[in-house]
């Protein structure tokens, strides 16, 4: 049986990656530029795309000139990121529909989106890889998530009296059920990855809407994210013991 070359090129599923990594941070200044032991905090992410192969465009967005020129060094897109949409208030939600609106051609050519966050630096390319293997017909998005050290369920409220009740009414903490092993797990996401089908994701405008989501649960080590300095001390700790 003969095949076009041609032919079979355009049924290939074109993946598209977005890393975005604005300059400003509140807590940890220039956060995404950081040093982990050899490498800016960045380069993790950018590192793990580019080896999983599973990519045919990896664009890093940023309104940050260093971050550009660690772009160059790795052979990657590329896109300054607007100021409007580079401030600490926006949603990378918001940010991603206004990207995909503004590159309509990227939304026509690519049949799945992935967003990484720089802020998740020891998750793999193995653990990207995998994530896509949970991708098929019938699920519209796979997110890597990491499991709460401790039950959400005995959470508390404190006021400037330093007075704390349960936040929530039927609290485990009223009847005394405290014991960690006897709750339920439960996940959250970790920035790891978020993967969806193109036309999911336009159509929902989220990787959390659509007919059935995935979970990829990454090992505890590799669920770390940075969000001030002592995040990053304790991934520089981890990194040189699970490199």
């Amino acid at each position: 049986m003969y095949f076009n070359l041609a032919s079979l090129y355009i049924y290939k599923i074109m993946n598209l990656a977005i890393i975005p990594a604005r300059s400003g941070s509140k807590r940890l200044k220039n956060k995404n530029i950081k040093k982990v032991n050899n490498l800016h905090l960045i380069e993790y992410t950018i590192i793990a795309a580019v080896k999983s192969k599973k990519f045919d465009l990896i664009i890093l967005s940023s309104d940050d000139k260093k971050i550009k020129k660690i772009s160059r060094k790795y052979k990657i897109k590329f896109l300054k990121r607007e100021k409007f949409y580079s401030g600490d208030k926006t949603k990378i939600v918001d940010y991603i529909n206004y990207f995909l609106k503004k590159n309509n051609n990227y939304s026509k050519k690519f049949k799945t989106i992935s967003l990484l966050l720089p802020t998740c630096p020891l998750r793999d390319h193995n653990d990207i890889i995998n994530g896509f293997k949970l991708l098929n017909k019938k699920t519209s998005s796979v997110v890597s998530i990491s499991a709460y050290d401790f039950p959400y369920t005995m959470s508390l409220t404190k006021n400037k009296l330093n007075t704390i009740k349960p936040y929530f009414k039927n609290s485990p903490l009223i009847n005394g059920n405290t014991r960690s092993q006897n709750h339920t797990p439960i996940y959250h996401p970790n920035g790891g990855f978020y993967i969806s089908w193109m036309k999911d994701f336009l159509k929902n405008k989220n990787f959390f809407k659509g007919k059935n989501i995935k979970g990829y649960l990454l090992d505890k080590y590799k669920s770390y994210d940075i969000d001030d300095l002592i995040d990053l001390e304790i991934i520089k700790t981890l990194q040189k013991k699970f490199s």
